[in-house]
């Protein structure tokens, strides 16, 4: 039943939650990294989203106001998994990718909590701070035993930018890897589609346009299957229906990628904007 499959992947939203929040506490108290229960959930992830993808693309849109860094990290692996899925890559691919996601912002323990939750514009010192996370996250994940290369590439390389601007290494289109160039896109996806304290999330259709307009950030091409991935409507995204009311997209149509299942009434007008 549909309600079931809320629960059961609600359940596993959480798990995956408490089970970082975990992670993290150990790798501050500074002992030896263990990643076999993150990578199970990860695997379980992969699992679920093959047999209810929009359930947990949905569930990735809805967020607390606190706990950012994780709900980041398990949006971002929900939306690796997602694309990863859409590129038909191996599953056994698909789960490293998506362990990469929820330790891609490991080396944030490192950075001071004031830092992190900034509201204000960051000094060019507080940036170098914040700058060491990929580094500092890689250095982690050296120390535990079994984490792919695939992973740590998405952990060392999600804030790479095509034209060679990026950290930690100024790696450009021709050095990234596919996995970087996809959790870049995830990574900033999500981080404009959240509220945090100090800005309102934009919605996701926005979103997609403000990054379509950035010039030498994201491979075009990962960027143009990452919004194929995602669907025409976006789960999440606001749109306005025939009646003048407005809906949130909750679901992909099955039938029609220009129909997708709608909280609200009535049949879809346009996109809201």
């Amino acid at each position: 039943s549909g309600e079931g499959r809320e629960l059961k992947i609600r359940r596993l939203y959480q798990e995956a939650r408490e089970l970082q929040g975990k992670f993290i506490r150990h790798l501050k108290a500074g002992e030896p990294i263990d990643i076999t229960p993150l990578a199970a959930v990860a695997e379980e992830m992969v699992d679920t989203m093959f047999t209810h993808g929009d359930a947990m693309l949905c569930l990735a849109r809805i967020r607390a106001k606190d706990a950012y860094l994780m709900e980041h990290s398990m949006n971002v692996a929900i939306l690796l998994a997602n694309f990863g899925r859409y590129l038909g890559l191996d599953r056994s691919v698909l789960k490293e990718l998506t362990l990469g996601g929820l330790l891609h912002d490991v080396g944030k323990i490192m950075t001071p909590d004031e830092v992190l939750n900034k509201p204000g514009k960051l000094t060019d010192e507080e940036f170098d701070l914040v700058k060491t996370h990929p580094a500092e996250g890689y250095k982690l994940l050296l120390e535990g035993s079994g984490v792919s290369e695939v992973t740590k590439d998405v952990c060392l390389h999600h804030h790479e930018k095509i034209d060679g601007s990026g950290y930690p290494r100024g790696l450009n289109g021709d050095t990234m890897s596919l996995f970087a160039k996809m959790g870049a896109v995830c990574d900033v996806y999500d981080a404009v589609t959240s509220n945090r304290p100090y800005k309102a999330g934009w919605d996701p259709a926005e979103s997609i346009k403000r990054m379509a307009e950035w010039k030498g950030h994201f491979d075009p091409l990962v960027f143009q299957a990452f919004v194929k991935s995602l669907g025409i409507y976006p789960i999440g995204s606001l749109v306005k229906l025939a009646s003048g009311k407005l809906g949130v997209v909750i679901e992909q149509g099955e039938q029609s990628l220009l129909k997708p299942k709608v909280k609200g009434s009535g049949p879809l007008q346009k996109f809201y904007d």
